[in-house]
């Protein structure tokens, strides 16, 4: 019995396995995925940067020649927008150049920090169009007190120079900044920071400024009229703007002021002199104080070079010593016009402006006459005018525009 036993489990389990093997390919097998390739996308051309900064007398022809492109196709294209003629030296042209091409497929061109002229060409069509810098503006402090210098006083506490100069243009017409500030002198105003991206880029306008010199508080509040047009005004509504600037000069310093008996350096004798005496560089803008025309303009013994203006009312201003004239005899000006530059022609010892200021066809002190103020806002702005001040006035005591805003 024992000998047929091993047998027959054998059989046994070899029938098992093939059952199941059996069962197993009972069930059909399914053909596999086809496997699909995407196709690869070429990779995009390479962009080449070629950068060219514009030396002076450089012409927009003689630049785009250099680079293969018509200068007078470019300029035509780009006039609704702004005209490349006009291209200031020390400024840089960007052109792209696709890899593979010889010529460029885009020209740019900044007109200041926040706008870019750009032309882009697609197949042979160009196009242009301006590039502006999109800013989100929160309002902070900005506060400091003069030690030695405004400049260095400002630029500690976060301005720039371009922050400087219009802050000293909000008060130009009551304090010349080049002479009349005095150690101890305050600023604190609310200010725009600008933001980009997240990140604080450049402070803008000052809104609410207090200015404390000598004794003496200024306040000056941004206002956008109904046609837009902007300005600053007092805490009551009048414009700080007055017909006169205090000094034809941004920033320099007085040499020498109005003295009757003054002792002339050249001459070596006494003699009056009768106007202010700015010291600045050769080459430093000299601005109509007003607006007016201009009487005389050319040589004037020893003046040098010499412009008058014949200024509304009873009043006239002139400029001696300058260096290069940009006016006509004749010639409408406006207040703030660059009419010269400072030099040291006629009987000069070093670059300076010679200032001078006639009243009723007298001399008069430019640096201590008073001079008119001009209008005040009208009835229907003082509301706007009022609410702004208000704010921004309870935010420079401390209290945020949220909650000054809250409680109108």
């Amino acid at each position: 019995m024992q000998r047929w036993i091993l047998p027959v489990v054998f059989a046994v389990s070899v029938g098992m396995a093939v059952y199941w093997t059996t069962d197993t390919h009972d069930e059909p097998s399914l053909p596999p995925e086809p496997v699909v390739v995407a196709p690869v996308a070429p990779p995009p051309p390479k962009v080449h940067t070629v950068l060219h900064t514009i030396a002076k007398g450089e012409t927009l022809g003689t630049i785009l020649q250099n680079v293969g492109l018509n200068a007078n196709k470019l300029r035509e294209i780009a006039l609704p927008v702004y005209d490349l003629a006009k291209l200031h030296s020390g400024r840089t042209l960007t052109f792209k150049v696709l890899e593979g091409e010889s010529i460029p497929h885009m020209v740019t061109y900044p007109l200041n920090e926040d706008n870019t002229v750009t032309l882009v060409r697609e197949g042979e069509q160009w196009t242009a169009h301006m590039e502006t810098i999109e800013y989100t503006s929160v309002e902070s402090i900005r506060e400091f007190t003069v030690e030695s210098t405004f400049w260095g006083a400002a630029t500690a506490a976060g301005l720039r120079a371009a922050d400087i100069a219009r802050l000293a243009t909000v008060f130009e017409f009551d304090v010349d900044f080049n002479t009349e500030l005095r150690a101890g002198a305050q600023v604190r105003m609310v200010v725009e920071e600008l933001y980009n991206e997240g990140s604080m880029v450049k402070l803008g306008r000052p809104l609410a400024v207090k200015f404390q010199n000598k004794g003496e508080e200024y306040v000056a509040i941004h206002h956008e009229s109904d046609n837009g047009d902007t300005g600053y005004y007092d805490f009551k509504g009048a414009s700080r703007k007055k017909a006169f600037l205090r000094s034809p000069l941004t920033f320099s310093r007085i040499s020498s002021g109005f003295n009757p008996k003054r002792f002339h350096p050249v001459l070596k004798k006494r003699r009056p002199h009768y106007g202010t005496d700015f010291a600045a560089p050769t080459g430093t803008p000299v601005r109509a104080s007003g607006s007016g025309t201009v009487t005389k303009a050319g040589r004037n013994g020893g003046h040098g070079n010499f412009v008058k203006i014949d200024h509304a009312g009873p009043y006239a201003s002139s400029y001696s010593h300058l260096h290069r004239i940009k006016v006509k005899r004749g010639q409408k000006v406006k207040q703030g016009q660059v009419i010269g530059t400072v030099g040291t022609t006629g009987l000069s010892t070093g670059p300076h402006l010679h200032y001078q200021f006639w009243k009723n066809g007298k001399f008069v002190d430019p640096m201590k006459i008073k001079l008119p103020r001009n209008e005040t806002l009208p009835s229907n702005e003082m509301v706007t005018f009022t609410a702004n001040r208000d704010t921004w006035f309870d935010f420079l005591e401390g209290v945020t525009p949220e909650v000054a805003m809250s409680e109108q």
